[in-house]
């Protein structure tokens, strides 16, 4: 049968986007993500978490978790990409990524910091923010393993200054941290997504955007030492995949596809400039911010942008942007290579429109074999818009 495809959240006036979903043991479902002016929150931004008691069929009015804004002048706590789970003591935990707007995330990535939301009432209610001593951008939830671990990956900078993916370890259930290690030196290869197999084994699927499918790197040591990376069967690789385990023993992945170029049939000026217009991505220019002035030095000039002395804005949508379910039972994630992984894909949506953007997700399994997917996109929105999807098993 055709996925079915239905509205969460949308407010014409206001960016709704990076939605993440977990389903407590009673059943509830809870879904966080951001509003904010644009894909980035250059004016305003706030975290909204809601819930649904009945499989996403309905949800509760927004609570609003934290609410920043600022005027041209001024420097805004920016939050980027919240995740929202239960542990295993069954509390909800909601947590997200903070750093400064200027300069933003170009360049700064570790004086980012993550902080933590606890709720002891299956996220009715939620306590005030935690700072931990977690840095980097685009935390993945936390991974509790069988030895009482705590992993949290995120994002950093190494010494030669690229993005790379890096995991930070608490032995004490969050209360202290461990400094971070980098568990692989490849550029831009990075917003892992952790899920643990039922013998122990970590697998990271690491986001890879220059043309390659799906990565993945492998631990069998619960996270201390890990092999690869290696290549997948999964082409949905643009953007933070978001994977986890079944009730039937295979591993869900959803996540994001996009041709590498940007270029669409409608070319004109005037859809560039529309699409500059909405001012969804704008990059500050911070003088002496030697990160920020190396990275805005370097950006790719074009049509595609408009610069000024004090900001870089981006056109968005200029690549049709797909959103994608995978499975692969558990011996095809352990294996380093190809030809012996197997799997099915499933699309679940197209944002075609002339401003797409799209496909950061989550996900959760409300009965054995049946899905429900929250998905960010514009397609005939204005602005960006939470969608849901429910699709089974059997549709793959």
């Amino acid at each position: 049968m055709p996925v079915e495809k239905f509205s969460i959240a949308r407010d014409d006036t206001v960016y709704e986007a990076f939605p993440h979903l977990c389903r407590t043991t009673s059943g509830r479902i809870l879904i966080a993500y951001r509003e904010s002016n644009g894909h980035v929150a250059s004016e305003y931004c706030r975290l909204i978490v809601r819930y649904s008691d009945d499989a996403g069929h309905s949800w509760t009015d927004r609570q609003i978790i934290t609410d920043e804004s600022r005027t041209a002048d001024e420097v805004m706590p920016y939050w980027n990409c919240p995740k929202i789970q239960q542990l295993e003591d069954g509390r909800v935990l909601m947590l997200c990524e903070a750093y400064d707007y200027p300069p933003g995330e170009w360049g700064v990535e570790d004086q980012a910091c993550v902080f933590f939301w606890f709720s002891e009432d299956e996220g009715k209610t939620f306590g005030d923010a935690q700072l931990t001593a977690v840095h980097g951008i685009c935390p993945d939830q936390i991974t509790e393993t069988t030895d009482g671990r705590w992993i949290l990956p995120t994002n950093i900078r190494n010494r030669e200054n690229q993005i790379v993916q890096a995991i930070t370890v608490s032995d004490d259930g969050g209360t202290s941290w461990n400094p971070p290690s980098i568990i692989h030196n490849e550029h831009e290869l990075d917003e892992a997504s952790l899920i643990t197999l039922p013998k122990g084994e970590l697998i990271a699927y690491e986001r890879q955007d220059s043309g390659r499918p799906l990565q993945k790197m492998i631990s069998k040591d619960r996270g201390r030492t890990w092999s690869g990376p290696f290549d997948t069967l999964n082409p949905a690789a643009i953007g933070m995949p978001i994977a986890g385990l079944t009730q039937d023993g295979l591993i869900l992945i959803t996540g994001r596809y996009g041709i590498r170029s940007r270029w669409r049939v409608d070319m004109s000026d005037e859809t560039w400039r529309e699409r500059i217009a909405k001012r969804g991505i704008v990059i500050p220019k911070v003088p002496g911010n030697e990160p920020n002035e190396r990275f805005t030095a370097g950006f790719e000039r074009g049509p595609f942008l408009e610069e000024t002395e004090t900001e870089i804005i981006l056109g968005g949508g200029g690549s049709s942007v797909h959103t994608f379910a995978f499975i692969e039972p558990v011996e095809s994630a352990l294996s380093p290579n190809v030809a012996d992984q197997k799997g099915l894909l499933l699309p679940l949506d197209l944002d075609a429109s002339p401003f797409a953007d799209s496909g950061y997700t989550g996900w959760v399994e409300y009965e054995r074999g049946k899905f429900l997917v929250a998905n960010y996109i514009l397609d005939n929105a204005p602005l960006a818009q939470i969608r849901g999807y429910r699709f089974t098993l059997d549709d793959f």
